[in-house]
């Protein structure tokens, strides 16, 4: 009998103490603003939808010269950088996508970042395959046309220009056009 008096006190306890603790995170999550997101806002990492691409020149890792006009409607344009450990999260991502979609459907932006002397070789080594890559250093033209801020971004491309959808993680339904030469 004084074994399950003795259980009996122990669960009554446990229980007790379970219950404060759940009274302490009721508690706790009561101060937490309704919104999580009602903080501060993250700020855009490329332009917005509906934005124009500005004016850029340059050219990809097979030497082909790449201008605003020759992205068509439909196309992916991804900026990664070796140097971010976010862009290496979603590098096999990206190159899952391109693969479905096709190397001239998808434009893939590799940016080096010269204060850390990284080296794009394994980004443009997996990408090269699966999309037209283009390698390049934030603030240069290219990043400045799609008013880079930070990485890694993705812009879906419209008609005449104008950016369909943006953001930091790709879509999951890809629409995509072949990349003009």
């Amino acid at each position: 009998m004084a074994y399950l008096t003795a259980g009996l006190l122990l669960v009554g306890l446990v229980c007790i103490f379970d219950l404060l603790l759940t009274f302490g995170l009721i508690r706790r999550l009561r101060q937490r603003p309704v919104d999580p997101s009602a903080g501060e806002p993250i700020p855009e990492s490329v332009l917005a939808t509906g934005a124009v691409v500005g004016r850029f020149t340059t050219t990809d890792t097979e030497g082909r010269e790449l201008t605003q006009d020759g992205l068509a409607e439909g196309l992916i344009v991804t900026f990664l950088s070796p140097g971010c450990p976010a862009c290496g999260e979603i590098l096999p991502l990206v190159v899952e996508r391109a693969r479905e979609h096709g190397p001239g459907r998808v434009l893939a932006v590799v940016v080096r970042d010269d204060e850390k002397d990284t080296d794009p070789g394994e980004y443009i080594d997996r990408l090269s395959p699966v999309a037209r890559v283009v390698v390049t250093s934030l603030g240069h033209e290219v990043t400045q046309a799609f008013a880079v801020r930070g990485l890694p971004a993705y812009v879906e491309m419209g008609a005449e220009g104008r950016v369909v959808s943006s953001g930091r993680a790709l879509p999951r339904g890809m629409k995509t056009a072949e990349v003009g030469a």
